[in-house]
């Protein structure tokens, strides 16, 4: 998306795992211009799509398992396995692309939205960032804040390394040339179908990011908030905040709102369904309108 630099709050947001359009935040972003109206105008948009990154991957394993000699059944779910699950996999494995770490061409791929967000706010050292992160989305986002906080020394780690040497190389690539490309102007968090307990080490202690960074201006880092939105009839969706042996401070605002349409709102399917939910665009409006109030008394 491209605007012309004025706007006063910066939302970027990141989809999970699948093969997403790429105008997967398209129903988001209407909803929340619809009911922010006027006030959408001071709100940069900007959506963070990195499916692509492991789709070809995946279709060519698709493809290649099709030409097997033995016979494969209830197909078309398969290949919505291959092209879905796979995906954390990819991610997390430490495996390469093009010369590459999976991880770190996903992260560049968000510091690219942030930078384009940037590019569209009025004062980009002041105004806050808010992230919108869907499922597997969660897990990028918050493994781009760990390292970034590791990289700067901010925190320590409660427990040995867990990861193998590779691995543990390709985490510590912290990525971001400015303040906001770098999370310090992050201000609002917003976690929905989140999947992260999925990935935690396979031993306690389970160590939470730290939110905000100390970066934050005061005056934002008061009113900062992280609130986890999942549907309770979601299987890939989880509440946070009573996970962590060690929390950095972080508070988690965990929310169950059953999103969809009657009866399917009520299935695992509601996983799919906060992105056009007019009650989840709610949510997410209060927050973006209390983010914009507080962006404008920063700026006076």
């Amino acid at each position: 998306m491209s605007a012309a630099r004025g706007a006063e709050v910066g939302v970027v947001i990141i989809h999970g795992m699948g093969d997403p359009d790429p105008a997967f935040a398209a129903p988001l972003i209407e909803g929340l211009s619809r009911q922010l109206g006027a006030d959408a105008a001071a709100i940069a948009f900007e959506p963070c799509f990195w499916s692509d990154i492991l789709q070809a991957g995946q279709d060519e394993i698709w493809r290649r398992l099709q030409n097997a000699s033995t016979p494969m059944r209830i197909k078309f779910v398969r290949d919505w396995v291959v092209g879905t699950l796979g995906d954390p996999t990819g991610y997390l494995s430490g495996y390469e692309r093009q010369g590459a770490p999976v991880m770190h061409s996903v992260h560049q791929r968000f510091a690219g939205s942030l930078a384009r967000v940037e590019s569209r706010l009025a004062d980009p050292a002041r105004a806050p960032v808010v992230v919108l992160a869907h499922s597997l989305g969660c897990v990028v986002v918050t493994n781009y804040l760990w390292n970034l906080e590791r990289a700067a020394g901010e925190v320590g780690t409660a427990a040995p390394s867990t990861m193998h040497a590779g691995a543990r190389e390709v985490a510590r690539k912290a990525i971001g040339e400015t303040p906001v490309q770098r999370l310090e102007t992050l201000a609002g968090l917003v976690t929905f179908g989140c999947n992260i307990p999925l990935f935690l080490p396979p031993v306690p202690p389970y160590e939470c990011v730290r939110f905000p960074r100390p970066s934050l201006r005061a005056e934002l880092r008061a009113t900062a908030r992280w609130l986890n939105v999942y549907d309770p009839y979601d299987i890939l969706g989880y509440p946070l905040c009573n996970l962590w042996d060690e929390s950095h401070g972080t508070n988690i605002e965990d929310v169950a709102l059953e999103v969809g349409m009657p009866g399917l709102s009520m299935t695992p399917l509601s996983h799919t369904f906060y992105w056009a939910d007019a009650g989840f665009q709610s949510l997410v409006t209060t927050e973006l309108r209390r983010m914009l109030e507080v962006a404008r008394q920063v700026a006076r």
